[in-house]
């Protein structure tokens, strides 16, 4: 009775966490809250949505089985931080590649190439019986999941400046998305073992290959001329100097998730569950609950919140709004007395944070230009990933050596430089965008459309 009641719980679990990501990732495509597109444009956001959505669930997934791993290949813990820096190395690195290489070889074609990777470093996962054969599968799907620049420059060819934010978010809720089902999918198979998790990820990489077949077209800016933002010599992308900055900024923005993800579980045990009987359990089901907590604040604020922010307060109002509720939480959590004013901090924190970052991205590529946006935004990732990956060793010593409540302090510090950049680069490239802005064949046409109508009448006036 038991058994039946655990499977139809299991396959309860699953529909719900299915239905929840169909009908996020539906919805994101269907509208942005502002502007308008048609079906294809509608099955190309699907699609992107979809394949950020598989990084980060494909790596989500195999967090319940950290355990089942260490005992079946007699893996240490330092094993296994090995398989997660193999992973977020090889995303560091192909980042930028993908992100130029969709520049110069077109958007379509380099995701194709990225999902299919990915099929095959969930098949490698799943044939992996040694630690080195689970290194090599890691170190695949770090790689190949490497692709969030590249849909970002997708959708700034696709998208103008008022709706491109919006779309953005969607992206970031994504991968939030992800980061909140994986786990979910992989506790509930995990009494299937570790091939079947592999198993499904492959089956779901493969089933958005095909997607991107049919559903994602070529874009008419991939590789477009861009004479503001090409080398003379060669016509090859350049990312400009206020790109740099904001792949700066960037940098120091991402630190809040490497001091989460060293640090946070770590905290919590230490402030509020270290006079339970069991302070290792009962904080790890806080914090477990918290994390989900965090999953549904991302995806209320992408969906609902931010659209409305930028109908009424536009960018530059909400990037200063977000960030007063980022630092905000931020402090929030160094100083938090209870675990619960904790967990109000850091809803605050991930408020700000998804009201700030895709207005970064936004940035970005408007000081890019078009012939760019695949190298400027897979640099950008890049500096996010690198700082994930020197983030956590900065911030354990921190904790450990300084206080606990260090890395947030440092943390809030970190993200009012970020948001200085943001305010320095928006300011800085008015001019920039505005005359890009006129030499687009669009406002050309517009102006041609306009001085054709000034003549008509002139001459009706006068006749």
């Amino acid at each position: 009775m038991d058994a039946h009641m655990d499977v139809g719980l299991t396959y309860v679990v699953l529909v719900m966490a299915f239905g929840l990501t169909l009908w996020f990732l539906r919805s994101s495509a269907d509208s942005a809250g502002q502007g308008s597109q048609n079906a294809s444009d509608e099955a190309s956001f699907f699609t992107l949505y979809f394949i950020v959505f598989m990084d980060a669930f494909g790596f989500g997934i195999f967090a319940p089985y950290v355990p089942v791993l260490s005992k079946t290949f007699n893996m240490s813990a330092r094993n296994i931080a090995g398989l997660l820096t193999a992973f977020s190395f090889a995303q560091a690195f192909l980042t930028p590649l993908f992100g130029y290489l969709s520049d110069r070889i077109g958007r379509r074609k380099v995701l194709l190439l990225a999902v299919a990777g990915e099929v095959a470093a969930f098949g490698a996962l799943s044939c992996a019986r040694s630690f080195h054969g689970l290194l090599v599968g890691y170190t695949l799907a770090g790689a190949f999941s490497a692709t969030i620049g590249v849909c970002n420059a997708y959708i700034a060819d696709i998208t103008d400046e008022v709706e491109r934010p919006v779309r953005v978010a969607h992206v970031n809720g994504s991968i939030a998305l992800g980061i909140l089902v994986g786990p979910v999918v992989g506790a509930v198979i995990s009494h299937q073992g570790f091939v079947a998790a592999c198993r499904v990820c492959a089956l779901l990489s493969a089933t958005n290959w095909a997607f991107a077949c049919f559903c994602l077209a070529p874009t008419s800016k991939s590789h477009a001329p861009d004479e503001t933002n090409s080398s003379p010599e060669n016509g090859e992308p350049k990312i400009p100097g206020l790109a740099w900055l904001l792949c700066l900024g960037a940098f120091l923005g991402e630190a809040g998730l490497a001091a989460w993800e060293s640090c946070a579980a770590l905290y919590v045990m230490d402030s509020y569950f270290w006079y339970y009987p069991s302070p290792a359990t009962s904080s790890s089901q806080f914090y477990a609950g918290s994390m989900a907590f965090c999953g549904v604040t991302v995806i209320t604020v992408t969906v609902f919140l931010f659209p409305f922010m930028m109908r009424v307060f536009e960018q530059w109002y909400t990037v200063v709004i977000g960030t007063s509720f980022r630092l905000t939480g931020l402090m929030g959590i160094a100083l938090a007395p209870t675990k619960w004013c904790f967990l109000m901090s850091q809803g605050l924190q991930n408020i700000g944070d998804n009201l700030g970052a895709p207005n970064q991205t936004s940035l970005l590529t408007e000081v890019a230009g078009s012939s760019a946006y695949g190298t400027c935004l897979g640099a950008m990732s890049a500096f996010q990933a690198m700082a994930r990956v020197l983030g956590p060793v900065i911030f354990a010593s921190l904790y450990e050596d300084v206080h606990h409540s260090a890395p947030w302090l440092v943390v809030a510090a970190l993200g009012a430089v970020s948001a200085s950049i943001w305010f320095y680069v928006y300011t800085h490239s008015r001019e920039l965008v505005a005359s890009r802005a006129s030499q687009s064949p669009k406002r050309a046409k517009e102006k041609e459309i306009s001085v054709g109508d000034g003549e008509e009448n002139k001459n009706k006036l006068q006749q």
